[in-house]
């Protein structure tokens, strides 16, 4: 799968003044009975690659050594790359859909978070170097 290239299902179409509060592409019929079928794998691959960014994750911001980090990173951005093409395929074949935000919800959550920003401590920005060293503590 390259999902580089590849247009999945007709997303600026269904979003762009769509009526349905729901953006998928038409399902595709799979057999409900007690053993897996593809969509039932296509879900279990999704959620293995999710746990596995997850733990990619961690262990790139915890390596000390920078080679191993570096290997680490390019790991965990195949293995978002991965997620992303198992996600883009389940969509793809209907079997993942999104809900669009309402926009006064998202205005509403934009004002809440607006409103941290008052919060945050003011920082005193020196520029780089002034002082002859090469790092420039943060003040709080």
């Amino acid at each position: 799968m390259n999902s580089h290239t590849r247009s999945y299902g007709n997303y600026g179409q269904r979003f762009e003044g769509s009526t349905s509060p729901t953006i998928k592409n038409p399902s595709t019929q799979v057999q409900q009975n007690t053993q897996f079928n593809d969509r039932d794998r296509l879900n279990d691959m999704l959620a293995t690659e999710k746990w596995l960014t997850d733990g990619f994750n961690v262990f790139a911001r915890e390596a000390s050594h920078q080679t191993l980090h570096n290997d680490v990173m390019h790991i965990l951005n195949e293995t978002h790359q991965a997620a992303r093409d198992v996600f883009n395929l389940m969509f793809e074949k209907g079997w993942y859909s999104l809900h669009p935000e309402q926009p006064s919800q998202v205005s509403k959550e934009y004002q809440k978070f607006q409103g941290y920003e008052s919060q945050f401590p003011q920082e005193q920005r020196t520029p780089p170097y002034e002082s002859g060293g090469m790092y420039q503590p943060r003040q709080f």
